[in-house]
């Protein structure tokens, strides 16, 4: 019988093996700082839990719900808007407040994408002056001067005014504080 062979023993050196993987190691952490600098850059879009009603009898709906209208003026270009629907819009508490409360009408800019606005869209604009985005606006039911919010200031800013407009709602027109137009 033979006698038992004796384990290979590995020749030569085995140091390159450690500097591979810390060169893939090294390549993995390169790519996922560029991939968390992309996702900075272009954060994921989230879902919208609010259900936007369309633009048209959405006045009439409101009045025969008693309800506000709140329009949201936005365009896709629009970098504070797009951090409103991520911190507001697609917050399920938030948005179960805005449906509550108000009859949502979303209004889209689409100037720099197609050259102009609908009709509707540029009525709109005009009839509430909005020259800014975002603007939201809160035509109260039972008339009087609508409440404006041009600009986003954060999600707990934003729900305290709009809770604020809810409350000015309930009070008759004559009883209803000055114009709540606010401007950044």
């Amino acid at each position: 019988m033979p006698p038992d062979e004796a384990p290979a023993t590995p020749t030569g050196s085995t140091r390159a093996r450690p500097i591979g993987l810390l060169i893939a190691a090294l390549v993995l952490l390169v790519a996922r700082i560029l991939l968390g600098l992309y996702e900075e850059r272009h954060p994921p879009r989230l879902p919208d839990l609010v259900g936007w009603q369309p633009i048209e009898g959405a006045e009439a709906r409101a009045f025969a719900q008693h309800r506000a209208v709140l329009y949201d003026f936005t365009a896709e270009w629009c970098a504070p808007c797009q951090m409103m629907q991520r911190e507001v819009f697609a917050d399920l508490p938030s948005a179960r407040e805005i449906e509550r409360a108000f009859v949502p009408v979303r209004v889209l800019d689409r100037t720099h994408e197609e050259g102009r606005n609908p009709a509707i869209v540029d009525s709109l604009q005009r009839r509430f002056r909005v020259d800014s985005f975002p603007t939201l606006v809160v035509v109260l039911p039972g008339g009087g001067d609508p409440v404006v919010m041009a600009g986003y200031e954060g999600s707990h800013q934003t729900m305290q005014r709009l809770r604020a407009a809810q409350v000015q709602g309930m009070f008759p027109p004559s009883l209803r504080s000055p114009p709540g137009t606010v401007r950044r």
